[in-house]
């Protein structure tokens, strides 16, 4: 009887223990599941507009969706050719301005635009100084730039003047006298 069932007992091991053992260690691990790209991020700056006077700069907070690849630095600079949305601002980048990169280096940010920007320029020396202090301000205002210069390019290369008035061939550093508080 004892002979019975370990026989019966060893039978059951042999066909049904062992080949499932045998099958769970034979299981490939599921395929690994394919991850998403993580969510754009959304951030917030302050953009730099004329007032209607052409004396002060008026902050307007932006939040702006940062793609993945660039950085909110990118971001800002290609809102500068923008509308304001503040009631009495005014845009003062020129029509057709287009930015054509932004990189940033050794405490300096380098903007280059299209040529609109000096070849579209309608102002005076007042419009002059606030659409260079409206880029500056808007670039220097963003988390880890606040102590940078900011150099302005055409089409890559250095020019004189975006409206006769003041060299373009300076190193622009904040300037927060002409914010309107």
């Amino acid at each position: 009887m004892k002979k019975k069932k370990w026989l019966i007992s060893a039978l059951l091991l042999a066909f049904v223990v062992i080949p499932a053992a045998g099958c769970l260690r034979r299981q490939a691990a599921p395929p690994p599941q394919p991850s998403e790209p993580p969510a754009p991020l959304e951030q917030a700056f302050t953009m730099y507009f004329g007032d209607q006077e052409a004396e002060y700069l008026l902050p307007e907070e932006r939040k702006v969706t940062v793609p993945q690849g660039q950085t909110l630095l990118q971001t800002a600079a290609a809102e500068l050719p923008l509308d304001p949305r503040t009631p009495d601002a005014v845009r003062l980048m020129p029509a057709e301005t287009e930015i054509l990169g932004v990189t940033a280096e050794n405490n300096l940010v380098t903007i280059n635009f299209n040529e609109k920007l000096r070849d579209n320029f309608q102002g005076g020396s007042s419009s002059e100084g606030l659409l260079i202090y409206s880029v500056v301000n808007t670039l220097t205002g963003i988390e880890g730039y606040k102590d940078y210069k900011v150099r302005f390019l055409i089409n890559g290369q250095p020019f004189e003047s975006i409206g006769g008035h003041i060299s373009a061939e300076e190193q622009f550093a904040r300037n927060e006298a002409i914010i309107k508080r």
